[in-house]
């Protein structure tokens, strides 16, 4: 959802002391001028070729307040915009140019610029933040020199609000006066119209992570994004408890972003400490692990000094600022014979049995999960990678249940599977038993949790199915449950039926009938125990009939 904007101080030339800096076009103190930039020398916006450039942008109402299905709430509710009309006469760098009323001189630390960018459906490009301005030491330069050029790491979502971030750093002596926002980076040449884009809330700050996403679970870049170095690779996770063995995954190094989440999941309980193992190639990197405790599609940092705060999603890191999770002194330079071994983190106790999404990072320096987007440390160029996967958080036992017609499928005993509990992780042998007449053609598994609800939740799943043949079962019509499909609730539906099938051998044995006085729909010995295939010989009796079992 879209919080209250938290701006970091940036410092201001002229101003008397750090203060934050941000334009939301309600007030016309806010910029000295609006107009419109290209960076190409030949663009008619240059030559004069267009005269009147500034009446390609304006301040204008809101064209969209509405609330977001996906947020909750209303991405942008303020009054005023900066609307833009993207020519088609410029190039694919022609935007919307503010000028600043206080130059803007950054130092040597990245900051980051914020800028919500609206644009109609089907304008999908990434966007761009040039900035202009000059060099103190230079005094013949000119304040309309081009400082920056920052490219969004990946597209925005066309028809809504996006928050985009850029990262943006110069040489210490630069001041910059002008941002310029390009609200498309698409070639003009076939374009046969001008299409108008919006843009607003504009914040400089320290702070990398976007104010709001439109996605679950979002990282800086493009998560097709190849590997472009190849010294470095992120390749397996290893996740050991107290007292218990490695689980360990393993995966491909294809691309930088891998979601595991559907295939890969990491088992524990509430209270189990939990120390995680990376496996990277290549030196000078760190470790992340993150938790999204809250189920929000989201993974909230959390710093209480140099370590975690209570419920902070990042639960254990090996360097942020020259120290890890514990509080100790590092250099970042975490890699030991190809292994980062990040600090051990707690399960707290009290979390709710169920299944959480766990993020795995290699990066450099950096408490965002979504990656480092420093221009002169960049998760990419670093040689990072990011693995999604989930964190089953379970209980010793867990509830297994049957629920179908025409048959029973039962505990090996012969009891019922009516709410009983069974140890987590553990295999379990269950029998099937038609009534007479029928067959069985296998089982219909459903594991994991909320078994009522909605299957994926945040992306993250939440249960699957499985079918089991009944070619699979024993002869003796048992089958055991693979200890895997025990991760959560487990429900089964047996597929009975007429005709062709596998028949019990108790209902083989129902081969001789007479007069009887017990009336039933299922087939009962005189003591009223029910016919299975593990039944003593004797008669039974079902639908006014009498049948021996021999």
């Amino acid at each position: 959802m879209k919080a209250k904007h938290i701006l970091l101080a940036i410092s201001l030339l002229g101003s008397a002391g750090l203060q934050a800096q941000s334009i939301s076009f309600e007030k016309e103190d806010e910029y000295t001028s609006l107009s419109v930039y290209d960076t190409w020398e030949e663009s008619p916006f240059r030559t004069g070729g267009i005269s009147d450039i500034h009446r390609y942008v304006a301040v204008v109402d809101n064209p969209d307040k509405e609330v977001d299905e996906f947020l909750g709430t209303a991405p942008n509710p303020t009054g005023k915009v900066l609307a833009l009309q993207r020519s088609r006469y410029g190039s694919n760098t022609f935007g919307a140019r503010i000028d600043l009323p206080q130059p803007i001189r950054l130092g040597t630390a990245t900051r980051y610029v914020h800028v919500l960018i609206y644009k109609p459906e089907g304008e999908t490009t990434p966007v761009l933040l040039t900035a202009l301005g000059k060099r103190t030491d230079w005094p013949y330069q000119s304040r309309e020199a081009e400082q920056l050029w920052v490219k969004s790491a990946s597209d925005i979502v066309a028809g809504k609000w996006n928050d985009v971030v850029f990262p943006i750093s110069t040489n210490p002596n630069v001041e910059l006066h002008s941002l310029v926002v390009v609200p498309d980076l698409s070639s003009p040449h076939n374009r046969t119209t001008d299409f108008v884009a919006y843009i607003d809330e504009i914040e400089v700050s320290d702070n990398s992570l976007p104010r709001y996403s439109l996605s679950n679970y979002p990282v800086n870049f493009d998560k097709g994004q190849a590997y472009t170095r190849t010294d470095r690779r992120f390749t397996k996770i290893s996740v050991t408890g107290a007292g218990s063995s490695a689980q360990t995954i393993s995966f491909g190094t294809q691309t930088v972003y891998r979601d595991l989440t559907q295939t890969h999941f990491i088992s524990a309980k509430a209270g189990d400490v939990l120390t995680v193992k990376l496996s990277q190639s290549g030196v000078w990197m760190s470790g992340y692990v993150y938790v999204d405790w809250g189920n929000d599609g989201k993974f909230t940092p959390l710093l209480n000094g140099k370590v975690p705060a209570d419920g902070s999603d990042l639960v254990s890191f090996t360097h942020i600022d020259g120290y890890n999770s514990k509080g100790a002194a590092t250099n970042g330079n975490n890699v030991s014979n190809g292994v980062i071994t990040c600090p051990s983190f707690t399960i707290p106790q009290g979390t709710p049995s169920g299944v959480y999404r766990m993020r795995c990072k290699v990066d450099w320096n950096c408490a965002d999960a979504g990656g480092n987007v420093a221009s002169d440390n960049t998760l990419i160029a670093n040689g990072g990678g990011v693995v999604d996967l989930l964190l089953n958080v379970h209980d010793d036992e867990v509830k297994i249940s049957s629920n179908q017609l025409n048959g029973d499928v039962l505990n090996t005993d012969s009891t019922t599977l009516v709410s009983r509990l069974i140890p987590y992780g553990k295999s379990h042998t269950i029998l099937m038993a038609p009534a007479p007449g029928f067959t069985y053609k296998g089982i219909v598994l459903r594991h994991g949790y909320n078994l009522d609800g909605e299957r994926f939740v945040r992306d993250n799943m939440q249960w699957t199915t499985d079918t089991i043949a009944a070619s699979r079962f024993r002869e003796d019509n048992t089958f055991t449950i693979p200890a895997s499909y025990v991760n959560g609730e487990v429900r089964i539906e047996g597929l009975f039926d007429i005709g062709t099938g596998v028949q019990s051998p108790a209902s083989q044995a129902l081969s001789k009938e007479g007069t009887a006085v017990v009336t039933d729909e299922r087939c009962y010995d005189l003591s009223g125990r029910f016919l299975t295939s593990s039944s003593p010989k004797g008669i039974y009796i079902q639908n006014n009939k009498k049948y021996i079992n021999n």
